[in-house]
């Protein structure tokens, strides 16, 4: 993957410097070479993070007619498909991502949808003077953007876009209630008022007119096949997947958790490759958050390279506020600490990527709240704000009414609680579905739109996936997340799913005997790390405090009042105030 960046002004104001800008903010994305496409209206540059095509393979990118011109961030798995697809000659560029141009000249934006992959791509048609900004489908490359007067500013990174327009940017507090209700913040929302991140399978055109945003594709449309589909498809499936995303010019690794999703996959790297893949865990001195064993047990079966890192309570409390200040993403754990330390050991290793076992949760319906919604007896009790978030008013996802109004009660400052009428988080339909169509889903397919939209996408993928990888230059690949298994998991039904109170039963069941039974069938444990009882100083607390006050958005005691609230909540808000606050400050925002 790489770092992407630009300007367009189709009234040819155009101050290159922006671009420039941005582009020395991004080099940690994009360290090997640089390119650029400029034009009268356009500034934009690439910073590459070579995994493909290194000899032979250039951007920008055209199509064979010279119209559409494309600098692109990511990967093609599909690529060779596409190209057969598309006729013609062999192309000199052997770029992956260099069909892009021709696939948009021939269908637009719904050509998008044919590919199998990762990518944010600025398409410029020179014909109209018309640029497209595209995502793929699970929103796995970052893109934000901001529309200011004639100017469209874009960037692979919030903070490097905000930093580089000169600009009095304001908090977004629709996007602060957001995070407080759902622990996530939903595309296009960001902290920043005026910035906007391209949503997942979604392209957005510039031109004539006001801003146009194209959904070409989206999860969620499931159809059940006639007849179940058997472990040998599923295996097959996934071992597509995982081979296609090893093959790189540069060696690959592997993400080991020691839970099923990422064992599955080092077991189908081992088989792909003929050999096995180099693995890296991280290790915690917690005993109930220390998978250690489960992953030597893993390694140890694969015969892998295995590499470890130890996360301490003295490594978060050093990196949790730098770790924020990066990746300007609220938090609600310090895990990515932890994931910060991962990749950083990856890289100095040397290599460049690897692959993890996100969105198998999402898709084969892991989670242990999938379970309770197949065993639910009556229907939640519906709320009319829950109609308009989700079209039904009986689905709430993890959000609770009483308990959102009791977070705002104890974290607003009076004047943001007076400011908060019209923009809470249920004011925006957060899932690509009408009415009509959510009707029709079952409770825990809603819930597995829900997770993709809302979790997966920003959080698990975004902050947590890309940004901590992509600071140390380390591309993220998700076997679980190709076409073949994604395809595969829409037409499966929910009791292959779900079975007998445990999620992914088809998905383990089609690994029984090639998993190693202990990890099997081991209970769902979801990536976690220290509390701030365990990181934080009086010091240091006293400090965040300070920083919370000075927000002018939260109460000053807002740190106080919700350590002594004698409810539990599902997340510790105080990591979620302190976060927002850091990049409140980082940013320079006005609440």
């Amino acid at each position: 993957m790489c770092g992407l960046c630009g300007t367009y002004a189709p009234d040819k104001t155009l101050d290159r410097s922006v671009a420039a800008a941005m582009h020395t903010r991004l080099v940690h994305r994009g360290p090997d070479e640089t390119y650029s496409l400029d034009t009268p209206t356009l500034s934009a540059k690439l910073g590459r993070l070579g995994m493909t095509a290194l000899k032979d393979g250039w951007q920008p990118a055209e199509d064979p007619s010279g119209r559409y011109t494309a600098l692109t961030n990511g990967e093609i798995y599909n690529a060779a498909e596409l190209r057969a697809l598309l006729g013609g000659a062999p192309p000199d560029n052997r770029l992956d991502v260099a069909v892009l141009p021709e696939l948009f000249a021939r269908y637009g934006p719904a050509g998008l949808a044919r590919v199998d992959g990762q990518f944010a791509t600025v398409i410029h048609d020179r014909a109209d003077d018309t640029l497209y900004l595209g995502r793929d489908r699970f929103g796995i490359c970052p893109l934000f953007y901001a529309v200011l007067g004639t100017q469209v500013h874009f960037c692979s990174e919030l903070k490097s876009l905000v930093r580089s327009v000169p600009r009095a940017w304001r908090l977004d507090l629709g996007a602060v209630d957001q995070y407080l209700a759902l622990g996530n913040i939903v595309a296009p929302r960001t902290l920043v008022e005026d910035v906007r991140a391209v949503p997942p399978g979604c392209v957005v055109r510039f031109g004539e007119g006001a801003p146009e945003t194209v959904r070409y594709w989206r999860y969620g449309d499931f159809e059940p096949v006639d007849r179940p589909v058997t472990g040998e498809e599923i295996r097959a499936a996934v071992e597509r997947s995982v081979a296609d995303r090893l093959r790189a010019d540069v060696e690959i690794g592997a993400y080991l958790s020691g839970g099923f999703d990422s064992s599955t996959l080092v077991l189908e790297a081992a088989r792909a490759r003929g050999k096995p893949t180099r693995t890296y865990s991280v290790l915690f001195d917690d005993a109930a958050l220390d998978e250690g064993r489960f992953q030597r047990e893993v390694a140890e079966a694969v015969g892998s390279e295995h590499h470890q890192v130890r996360c301490t309570p003295a490594h978060v409390a050093a990196e949790f506020e730098d770790m924020v200040r990066h990746c300007c993403y609220p938090q609600r754990e310090t895990y990515n600490v932890a994931a910060l330390m991962l990749a950083r050991k990856v890289r100095r290793t040397g290599l460049k990527g690897v692959i993890s076992g996100e969105g198998a949760d999402e898709l084969f319906f892991g989670y242990d709240s999938y379970a309770f919604d197949g065993a639910r007896r009556k229907p939640p009790e519906p709320h009319a704000e829950n109609e308009q978030a989700w079209g039904r008013a009986d689905f709430s996802w993890e959000t609770d009414p009483a308990r959102t109004a009791r977070r705002r009660e104890l974290c607003l400052a009076p004047q943001a609680l007076r400011e908060l009428p019209g923009r809470e988080y249920w004011q925006d339909r957060l899932i690509p579905f009408d009415d009509r169509e959510t009707a029709a889903l079952t409770p825990m397919q809603l819930r597995s739109v829900a997770d993709v939209y809302v979790q997966l996408s920003g959080h698990l993928l975004g902050d947590h996936g890309d940004m901590m990888l992509m600071a140390n230059s380390v591309e993220g690949r998700y076997p679980f997340l190709g076409e073949p298994v994604v395809e595969l998991a829409l037409g499966i039904s929910d009791e292959r799913k779900v079975a007998d109170f445990e999620g992914k039963a088809c998905l383990k069941e089609a690994y029984a005997g090639i998993v190693p039974e202990r990890v099997l069938h081991r209970a769902k444990q979801g990536f976690t790390a220290y509390g701030l009882a365990d990181t934080a100083d009086e010091p240091t607390m006293a400090r965040w405090r300070d920083l919370v006050a000075a927000t002018g958005v939260f109460r000053p005691d807002a740190l106080t009042a919700l350590a002594a609230d004698p409810t539990p909540d599902k997340w510790d808000v105080r990591l979620s105030l302190i976060s927002i606050s850091a990049i409140i400050d980082e940013l320079g925002l006005r609440s």
